[in-house]
């Protein structure tokens, strides 16, 4: 029960934060993809980092068979033929599944169509899987493989580096970028 409730505070919270920085509005998603304004982007990159930070230095302080971490295999052409698509249903729609969950929390009708197009786009992924999708993951299938493991170094290490980077990053990004 504990878990449940503190899976239900991070979700509000991430909810709140998404509508703080208008993630849920196609206009303002547009703007970032034509890079006219970072927020969108800044706020995800933090969420990254400090989530990543703060998972690793848990894992670290509490045991790594605390936090659950669920490694999923490293499917080279299935990453990218989905993030192909997520990308396409992004560009298209304007939101992805947390905006527009929170979009449709808004009231927002488009929202409510991406959600329907999401949970449509799940059923045939579900339905094709073993007969398409699982032939392709096994193309250029590199097993659960993590960065730390590649580098060689500690996890914790290696969150708290990638956390640094992204953050640095964050900070040196404008919100708006002036056009010339």
């Amino acid at each position: 029960m504990t878990a449940a409730i503190y899976a239900l505070i991070a979700g509000v919270a991430m909810g709140a934060l998404i509508q703080r920085v208008r993630a849920s509005s196609p206009s303002m998603i547009a703007a970032n993809l034509r890079l006219e304004n970072l927020s969108v982007i800044k706020f995800m990159a933090t969420t990254i980092a400090v989530g990543a930070i703060l998972a690793y230095l848990a894992s670290a302080v509490l045991g790594k068979d605390a936090m659950h971490f669920e490694i999923k295999p490293t499917y080279v052409v299935g990453v990218l033929l989905g993030g192909l698509v997520f990308g396409v249903g992004f560009g298209l729609g304007g939101y992805c599944p947390g905006t527009c969950v929170v979009g449709a929390g808004e009231g927002r009708k488009d929202a409510l169509v991406a959600l329907l197009g999401g949970v449509v786009g799940a059923l045939v992924f579900t339905l094709v899987f073993s007969s398409v999708i699982a032939p392709i993951n096994k193309l250029m299938d590199y097993g659960k493989l993590t960065l730390d493991q590649v580098l060689g170094l500690p996890a914790v290490g290696v969150a708290l580096g990638l956390g640094a980077i992204f953050l640095g990053i964050v900070y040196m990004l404008p919100t708006v970028v002036k056009k010339n």
